[in-house]
């Protein structure tokens, strides 16, 4: 019989901050996805949020995340929002945000190209 504390029963934190990041990160994208002109600003963006990552700057990028929310007007999902307080959680969160935005660009990569990525 599985007990409160019985990790195979509950999912460790970098699972649960994966299992946010892929529920939240694609919707909005697909959001700025039909506010931008191009992939090419789609890419920008991605890249100003790894950028602030790999120089050691979690909360700024993890504010530029939530700050796209206002963009397309879509709340900040609590779930997001609750990780604020907590640096290594943003760290990981960023992290999985940024692979999974790779992924969708990759996909709009291909959408676009009819089949084949660049």
């Amino acid at each position: 019989m599985s007990t409160p504390n019985d990790h195979t029963t509950m999912p460790s934190a970098v699972n649960l901050i994966n299992m946010i990041s892929g529920i939240y990160t694609s919707p909005l994208w697909e959001e700025l996805h039909g506010y931008v002109d191009s992939l090419e600003s789609l890419r920008s963006l991605s890249n100003a949020i790894k950028a602030l990552q790999e120089s050691g700057k979690s909360s700024e990028a993890f504010a530029m995340i939530c700050a796209l929310h206002d963009v397309v007007a879509i709340e900040v999902p609590e779930a997001v929002a609750s990780l604020e307080s907590y640096p290594d959680a943003v760290r990981l969160f960023v992290d999985e945000f940024i692979a999974d935005t790779d992924d969708l660009i990759w996909d709009y990569e291909i959408e676009e190209n009819g089949g084949s990525p660049e």
